[in-house]
């Protein structure tokens, strides 16, 4: 299913995360969780630095903070709209992860081929 999703968030522009540590990474993060998949973004390491260095500077809602919680608030629904599209179920901000942002998925429905559910998708454009 990891593979999949990576898949799935590569077709749809979506950049991989290029690190796996949480403190590093920019993109999205696909990470195997037992009988799910997290599913993350990290905006950029530049935007978070200067969120961090103006809660720092006593600023906690400072024009980088918003922005970077706006960056990540739209890029989450974005990712918990395309896994729900293809047939996943889709949880936002899980118990076991509250705050993170993180996203399990699990199939719905039976499971079908990423080429069948892109398939579907297409065929609905029309």
């Amino acid at each position: 299913m990891r593979l999949e999703i990576r898949t799935l968030l590569a077709a749809a522009g979506l950049p991989e995360a290029d690190s796996d540590d949480r403190y590093r990474a920019h993109g999205v993060l696909v990470a195997d969780r037992g009988d799910s998949v997290g599913v993350e973004w990290f905006v950029s390491r530049s935007l978070r630095r200067a969120a961090a260095d103006e809660q720092l500077q006593g600023w906690p809602m400072g024009p980088a903070d918003r922005a970077q919680e706006a960056a990540r608030r739209h890029l989450h629904a974005a990712l918990f709209g395309i896994l729900t599209e293809v047939g996943y179920l889709v949880e936002a901000d899980p118990p076991d992860t509250a705050g993170a942002a993180s996203v399990p998925a699990g199939r719905v429905s039976t499971p079908t081929t990423l080429t069948a559910d892109i398939k579907r998708i297409l065929a609905d454009l029309r």
